[in-house]
């Protein structure tokens, strides 16, 4: 019987580790829209911190705020450039309208995987502390094409 509760427990924490990234996928739409430099990627950076802070929460596990922002720049750094491509937005008119939903897509995508990744790490006993970049780089990849995917079949026909 207490077999089964900690079964139901451990659901319950991952369904509510679900709903946590599909908000902040859903927010970190904004760092898409907004035709502004640096700023799009100080949202998401700022989101993505936020989401993993609530994660680290609900798994009761410290937050050092600068180790998880190291972190989240090791890991989401390259996808983040693409991001930055709505610089060219800004000085190449209707750049966005061509790259149409990959642009927007590329926050949402990068929040899945980073989420994801965090989840993975800390309902196996790991820590801010005990993450290794490496590894977490490889399934950050991995994560990444799922989110992609997720991010199609979940915003499909959205305008901005």
């Amino acid at each position: 019987m207490a077999q089964d509760s900690e079964t139901t427990q451990s659901s319950d924490k991952s369904e509510r580790a679900k709903k946590i990234i599909r908000k902040h996928m859903l927010i970190s739409i904004a760092s898409g829209v907004l035709p502004m430099p640096v700023v799009d990627i100080a949202i998401l950076t700022g989101v993505q911190l936020r989401m993993v802070r609530q994660l680290a929460e609900l798994y009761e596990v410290e937050f050092p705020e600068q180790r998880t922002k190291s972190i989240i720049g090791s890991l989401v750094g390259v996808s983040a450039v693409a991001t930055a491509g709505n610089l060219l937005g800004m000085f190449l008119p209707g750049i966005k309208a061509l790259v149409g939903l990959g642009a927007l897509a590329t926050g949402p995508a990068t929040t899945y995987a980073l989420g994801q990744v965090f989840i993975k790490h800390f309902e196996s006993g790991g820590t801010i502390w005990t993450f290794d970049a490496s590894r977490g780089k490889q399934d950050y990849e991995e994560e990444l094409e799922k989110g992609k995917q997720v991010v199609e079949q979940s915003y499909v026909g959205m305008k901005p």
